[in-house]
C-alpha cells in the first residue's frame, strides 16, 4: 500500500467521525447556576453538581463551606450560602473541590472512590488502579 494512499484514507476516515465522538474529554468540571436573594446566594443546581462529581453531599457540602469560608445549608435541590457570591469564586472552589476529590492525579479520569483508612483519605483510581493520599490544599 502506498504512504500517500493510507493517510488520505486515515483523514478521510477521521473526517467522517461525529464531532461530539472526536473530544476525548468525557467529564467537564460543573458551572453552578446561581440565584441571589437579599445578602444570600442559593446554588439552584447543588443536585446536579453533586451526581456529575460522583461525591457524598455531606462530604462536599463540608469541603465546600469550609473553603468558602460562610455557614449555609442544603434546602432541597438548592445549597444556601450566608453571603453575596460570584460564580467565579464559585466555580473556582468546584474546581480546586473536583482536583483535590474526584479526578486521578495520574490519568486525570473522574473514576474514583474516597476511602478511608483510620485518619487518612486516600483516592483510589478505578482505571489506572493507583491509590494514592488525599492530601487538602
Amino acid at each position: 500500500m502506498d504512504l500517500n494512499n493510507y493517510e488520505k484514507l486515515l483523514e478521510s476516515a477521521y473526517e467522517r467521525i461525529p464531532e461530539n465522538i472526536k473530544q476525548s474529554n468525557r467529564f467537564e468540571i460543573p458551572k453552578v447556576i446561581l440565584h441571589l436573594e437579599s445578602k444570600n446566594t442559593y446554588i439552584t443546581n447543588f443536585n446536579k453538581i453533586i451526581n456529575t462529581l460522583n461525591r457524598d453531599k455531606k462530604h462536599f457540602f463540608r469541603i465546600f463551606l469550609q473553603k468558602a469560608g460562610t455557614m449555609g445549608e442544603i434546602r432541597g435541590n438548592q445549597l444556601f450560602l450566608k453571603g453575596r457570591y460570584k460564580e467565579q469564586v464559585l466555580n473556582r472552589l468546584i474546581e480546586i473541590y473536583t482536583k483535590t476529590y474526584v479526578l486521578c492525579s495520574v490519568c486525570n479520569k473522574p473514576d474514583t472512590v474516597i476511602q478511608r483508612e483510620s485518619k487518612k483519605l486516600f483516592l483510589k483510581c478505578a482505571a489506572c488502579g493507583v491509590r494514592e493520599e488525599i492530601k487538602e490544599k
